[in-house]
């Protein structure tokens, strides 16, 4: 009997080493899948302010790539503008400078001068 109930004892203290060993392992599983939630949280929020970093970005770029695009378009127009008034006071001059050209033509013709070509102003003018 003696050797029964050494049996018997050597069982259960087996069993309760074995009960120990269970609840040692499956306190560090649980720890383990806590950390593992810490960790996928902490991933999650990092992705969050990550993804909301990206977007402020893009939105600042794009912004600044709008106001480029107006400024670009405000330049060309004052330069388009800008070249229209030149050519249309190039325009005014030409015409300014052909009448006084035509007024001096005909002076010339009227008083009988010759050009640098030898030939009267008036022979010079009906040639045209």
């Amino acid at each position: 009997m003696k050797n029964t109930t050494e049996k018997l004892n050597a069982a259960n203290r087996e069993i309760r080493h074995l009960q120990e060993m269970v609840s040692t392992l499956r306190m560090e599983l649980e720890k383990l899948h806590h950390e593992k939630d810490l960790c996928a949280q902490r991933a999650a929020t990092e992705a969050k302010i990550e993804n909301q970093h990206l977007k402020d970005t893009i939105a600042a770029l794009r912004s600044e790539l709008e106001k480029l695009r107006f400024e670009s378009n405000e330049q060309a127009a004052r330069a388009t503008h800008s070249s229209h008034d030149e050519i249309n006071q190039l325009r005014a001059t030409i015409t300014v400078l052909r009448d006084e050209l035509e007024t001096l033509h005909h002076r010339n013709a009227k008083e009988g001068r010759t050009t640098s070509t030898g030939n009267t102003t008036a022979d010079t003018h009906h040639a045209r």
